[in-house]
């Protein structure tokens, strides 16, 4: 439809799907301004990211995608100081993490259902349940989509730091509609660089330059840090006990405002 302004619209029902959510009786997460980009899926870093096995590429999610539309809604600010410090999980943060996943369905229904409006494909809903335990990683990464979008930088944990924070919802829908430009062409060296700096970011075990601190090794319930970096293996085992199916850094948190 001629005249419309779709990523305002987006935006704006966005907006209006979390106020409706939050407003549920059986809902206790309070939520913040939400965070919006959009990136070409022809972007080299995704190429990078599939090359490596972080994450699949869009272009395989969904072949006649053109743009990834990627968000993140930052939760209250007292769950996120909630779950500072040693120690286990705060009921504040375990709660946000099960209701930041219902709040991701009803988002994705609401950014596809604006596209419609203007004849846009998209791709179907998009979760974090395609998780995968050899590679301790979901097979798409909604993270990731926010790091190459230019929209976060990396923590640990493959954690994710915007203007609004490290504790949210981070989620994405891809679409045949083209929203934006590809980003500059990068060398093979600049991309072995930003694949390296990625897992340092990460801190993840045996990437190079890693060293965690005393304050961050203390913090994880479940002693998979060091001051070597993060044991992966044991990060997933411990979070496992939080969340079975989807055993995801995110469920527990502690180490995340360690940047």
């Amino acid at each position: 439809m001629a005249g419309i302004n779709i990523e305002k619209k987006i935006a704006n029902n966005v907006k209006q799907a979390i106020k409706e959510f939050e407003a549920r009786e059986d809902i206790v997460t309070h939520f913040g301004e939400p965070i919006i980009s959009y990136i070409d899926a022809r972007d080299q870093l995704f190429d990078l990211l599939f090359d490596k096995n972080l994450t699949e590429h869009p272009k395989n999610i969904y072949r006649p995608g053109n743009t990834v539309i990627t968000y993140f809604i930052p939760y209250a600010e007292e769950i996120t100081e909630s779950n500072q410090g040693g120690g286990q999980i705060s009921e504040q943060w375990r709660r946000a993490s099960i209701e930041s996943a219902w709040l991701s369905m009803k988002i994705n229904r609401t950014i596809r259902q604006t596209l419609n409006i203007i004849g846009r494909l998209s791709s179907i809903l998009n979760t974090q349940l395609d998780w995968d335990e050899e590679k301790r990683q979901p097979a798409w990464s909604h993270k990731l989509s926010a790091y190459v979008s230019g929209m976060a930088e990396l923590g640990p944990a493959g954690s994710i730091h915007t203007k609004a924070g490290f504790g949210g919802c981070c989620n994405s829908v891809i679409t045949d509609g083209k929203f934006t430009k590809a980003s500059e062409p990068y060398d093979q060296e600049e991309l072995e660089k930003i694949y390296q700096q990625i897992l340092a970011d990460c801190c993840y075990e045996g990437a190079q330059n890693v060293s965690c601190t005393k304050e961050m090794i203390d913090a994880c319930p479940g002693n998979a840090i060091s001051e070597n970096g993060i044991d992966r293996a044991k990060c997933q085992q411990y979070c496992k006990t939080i969340d079975e199916y989807i055993p995801s850094p995110d469920v527990c948190g502690k180490c995340f405002s360690f940047k």
